[in-house]
């Protein structure tokens, strides 16, 4: 059968089974896509159209309609693309193989087509990997994983905030010990950053972020051994716990810039993050129990073995290499409110298609460095993660001593601030999409979501020390940190997706830089409060210092936030042009 005979055969039967009537649009092939004229065999070396229909006798249309039948045994695709109307079928996309001589009708295959072919995602992205990334599963999928990822490294960082108390009584560790060991993990924290944030943006995240959760696992479920041999092999055990854990956040943000379409991006960094407080939460939640029945040890070796159950489920993932701003938006995506630059808003089939098969552009590193939007990143990650990381290792350090709670209720307290907090941090990605498509603009919502999430922090933790709260009502006092830390949560949609927004090709360095120094923060904050405990017994003094690191980051990154996109080769960038 002639292509065309077969192409408008199988026209005539879509109507049944896809509303509106579609539009056929042939990507390759010998069909004219315009063509309306009569069915004719017609010359390789000539287009089809009013002057190529003359007469031919019954030898040539043979010999050419065998050419014709030849040249159809080419695999043509074609993609169905419905006109847009309100209802389900408004963001649908089928698409299907015609192979010339099969015996299969068309219709048969747009049905196989349609049964085969996966369902759309949230904002109805689609879910195969040309629209997402992620592989048959979509984006969704992967940020999924990462999420779960999240989970696992922060309740394996957590879960020693809570067994350095029975684990000190057992070796005779005073409060500036205790600072050493649980600093430790944040010196080899900060080896991989950068690093990690390079290769995932290079080479890709899912092989980094699985070696990483392999590392870290290996060296929690290594820790109880490493403590009874002695400190050396103990804090060597923190710091490759550290190197392991540090790449995890690089390449999920990497992975989110290339697979996830950019007007979710701030919700699934929302989401990621946000599974940071739960693992947190979790820690908080199950350690105090495994230690009163099982002994502190298992609290290593029972969340070690949850990369076990990861493993496994991250390994069907296949990300893209582009960046998800660069490739063709499907039908499906929502508009891009993130891209402050109308060029980069979209970009062509050829185009994108480039993009994907070329590697990452040059980073430039020190040029990145000096931009302003960089250093705003850096510097309110450092300032908020001087509160959070000292609060995460030393908060049930502060129920036990301040306010003398038994190891086995200090569930109770330490639980509810990371179950409000990972709460909020889900809503907060969504709330900073709603802001910017409502017109607030990114520079606006981020400055306000970043200002407030550091300020409401720095007076919760004055008032929960304060005297009118006083040594004696725990309860209060862990009402007022939960609130702080729900207010420290709306950062999610402030500093933790900036990157995005100015660099979404360079975002795994980016953010390993701005991750560098809240783990700076972490390496200086969690040794400092042990030594001030050591030396002086005040808490309010831990907490003023951790009030005032909130409010100049709240006010350097009012001064410092940039919404403009960098250039994404910036080995070129010339030095009259650091101050973006």
């Amino acid at each position: 059968m002639c292509c065309r005979s077969a192409a408008w055969s199988g026209h005539r039967a879509l109507p049944l089974l896809l509303r509106p009537k579609p539009t056929l649009t042939f990507r390759r092939g010998v069909c004219p896509p315009a063509y309306s004229g009569p069915v004719a065999p017609w010359n390789s070396d000539e287009e089809p159209g009013p002057s190529s229909r003359q007469p031919v006798d019954k030898q040539d249309s043979s010999a050419k309609s065998r050419n014709s039948r030849a040249r159809v045994s080419q695999t043509t695709s074609l993609e169905l693309s419905s006109t847009p109307m309100a209802g389900p079928l408004s963001r649908r996309r089928d698409s299907f193989d015609i192979e010339g001589g099969a015996s299969q009708p068309l219709l048969a295959r747009v049905q196989e087509s349609r049964t085969s072919t996966t369902g759309t995602g949230a904002g109805g992205a689609s879910s195969s990997s040309s629209a997402g990334g992620g592989g048959s599963s979509g984006w969704q999928y992967l940020v999924a994983m990462c999420t779960l990822s999240v989970v696992i490294c922060y309740a394996d960082r957590s879960n020693i905030s809570t067994a350095v108390l029975p684990m000190a009584q057992e070796f005779g560790w005073d409060k500036a010990y205790q600072g050493i060991v649980l600093s430790t993990f944040f010196s080899g924290y900060a080896l991989t950053q950068v690093v990690g944030g390079g290769l995932a943006d290079r080479y890709g995240g899912k092989l980094v972020l699985m070696g990483g959760v392999a590392l870290w696992s290996a060296f929690t479920a290594m820790t109880p051994g490493a403590a009874a041999a002695g400190s050396f092999p103990l804090l060597a055990a923190r710091v490759l716990l550290g190197v392991g854990e540090g790449v995890a956040f690089p390449s999920i943000h990497s992975l989110i810039a290339r697979n996830v379409p950019p007007a979710w991006q701030s919700t699934a960094v929302g989401v990621v993050t946000a599974a940071s407080y739960v693992g947190t939460a979790l820690a908080f939640g199950v350690s105090p129990l495994i230690i009163s029945t099982l002994g502190w040890p298992w609290v290593f070796y029972l969340f070690a073995a949850a990369a076990l159950l990861w493993l496994p489920l991250w390994l069907p993932v296949r990300s893209s290499s582009a960046p998800a701003a660069k490739r063709r938006n499907s039908d499906a995506d929502k508009p891009n409110p993130q891209l402050t630059q109308p060029a980069a808003a979209g970009a062509a089939a050829p185009a994108a298609a480039a993009a994907a098969a070329s590697p990452a552009p040059s980073t430039g590193f020190w040029a990145l460095l000096k931009r302003r939007e960089v250093w705003a990143i850096c510097a309110a990650q450092y300032c908020q993660s001087w509160g959070m990381y000292g609060l995460l290792n030393w908060l049930p350090t502060f129920f036990s001593d301040y306010y003398h709670v038994e190891i086995s209720d200090l569930a109770s307290y330490t639980l509810l601030p990371y179950v409000v907090q990972g709460g909020v941090g889900l809503l907060s990605g969504v709330l900073a999409d709603r802001m910017i498509t409502s017109g607030w603009g990114v520079r606006r919502t981020r400055t306000l979501l970043q200002v407030v999430g550091m300020l409401g922090p720095a007076a919760c933790l004055l008032l929960a020390v304060s005297p009118a709260v006083g040594a004696s009502q725990p309860a209060l006092a862990s009402q007022l940190i939960t609130l702080g830390l729900g207010f420290s949560a709306l950062t999610l949609g402030g500093v933790s997706a900036s990157h995005l927004d100015v660099a979404p090709m360079h975002a795994g360095v980016i953010f390993g830089a701005g991750n560098t120094a809240a783990t700076l923060a972490g390496l200086l904050s969690v040794p400092l409060t042990g030594y001030l405990l050591q030396t002086t017994g005040s808490w309010p003094l831990v907490f003023g210092i951790t009030a005032v690191h909130y409010v100049v980051g709240a006010a350097l990154w009012a001064a410092w936030v940039g919404d403009s996109r960098l250039p994404e080769d910036m080995t070129d960038v010339d030095k009259g042009e650091g101050e973006g």
